[in-house]
């Protein structure tokens, strides 16, 4: 793909849209597909966080998001990974952070 770099992934905005998509679809089994929220501002072009609110991630839900980011990285040969948070902001909401690059700025606090 001219002019794509898979280390500034979310530059491109298909790339961006086919996550968004997928993430948007994805049933979590005790709540079903959970509206997109951000979290800490728009998307940068490494990385985006999503408020998932108060809720339950069960090990079915963390293979399926697994299952979503090995094909987006097949797919687009980019190297997206995600972990799951307590928002500090919000009490007992979690947040998905989605890193779709090593570039992604480290923030541990």
């Amino acid at each position: 793909m001219p002019g794509f770099d898979p280390l500034e992934p979310f530059e491109n905005e298909q790339l961006l849209r086919d996550v968004l998509d997928a993430l948007a679809r994805f049933e979590y089994k005790l709540y079903g597909p959970i509206p997109l929220r951000f979290h800490r501002g728009e998307p940068t072009k490494y990385e985006f966080d999503l408020n998932l609110g108060v809720v339950h991630i069960t090990e079915q839900d963390c293979s399926g998001l697994s299952e979503i980011f090995a094909a987006i990285n097949k797919s687009w040969q980019t190297q997206m990974t995600f972990c799951i948070y307590p928002s500090k902001d919000r009490a007992r909401d979690m947040i998905l952070n989605v890193r779709g690059s090593p570039k992604a700025p480290a923030e541990i606090d």
